[in-house]
């Protein structure tokens, strides 16, 4: 299994089970399934190693391949579900929600807040997710994923991409 996002590299190692967030809705993958390209939406991606451990992402979407023997993501952004600032999430939603409450709003910036209403949503509910299993006390004592370390990366300005 391999996760890629514009960082570099997030996460590569086997898996008993992943679960993902394709666009028309969950995916469960074991290994030996049948070749598969997706889109995946904003949600988590749920890995299960071979010893039981789980580990837990939040995807921003991306793509997905599946092959027999490889399940490779290429995300659009990650972030481990514990670094999410629901604050900021719940700033974003608000300011989307008012944008999407003006009429006289361009088409390129309605389409751009509501794809930032369902990330930011999605980041919500996994985040209230996670806190639910830790005060239950299951399932996040195992959650140690980091990002590893980067390498050579080029100093790109993201400003000028944008323009």
């Amino acid at each position: 299994m391999n996760v890629v996002d514009v960082h570099g590299e997030v996460y590569t190692g086997m898996a008993r089970f992943v679960a993902v967030p394709a666009e028309l809705g969950e995916i469960g993958i074991l290994p030996g399934h049948a070749p598969l390209l997706s889109g995946l939406r904003p949600g988590e991606l749920r890995i299960t190693q071979p010893d039981g451990q789980t580990q837990i992402l939040f995807l921003e979407g991306g793509m997905l391949e599946i092959q027999p023997d490889i399940v490779t993501i290429l995300a659009d952004a990650s972030l481990r579900i514990a670094d999410i600032d629901i604050h900021e999430s719940r700033e974003r939603i608000k300011d989307a929600q008012s944008t999407l409450a003006k009429r006289a709003v361009p088409a390129m910036d309605f389409a751009r807040a509501e794809l930032e209403l369902q990330r930011e949503v999605a980041k919500l509910h996994a985040y209230q997710r996670y806190q639910i299993q830790e005060q239950r006390g299951g399932g996040t004592g195992n959650y140690h994923w980091e990002r590893p370390a980067l390498q050579n990366v080029p100093k790109v300005n993201v400003q000028e991409l944008e323009d």
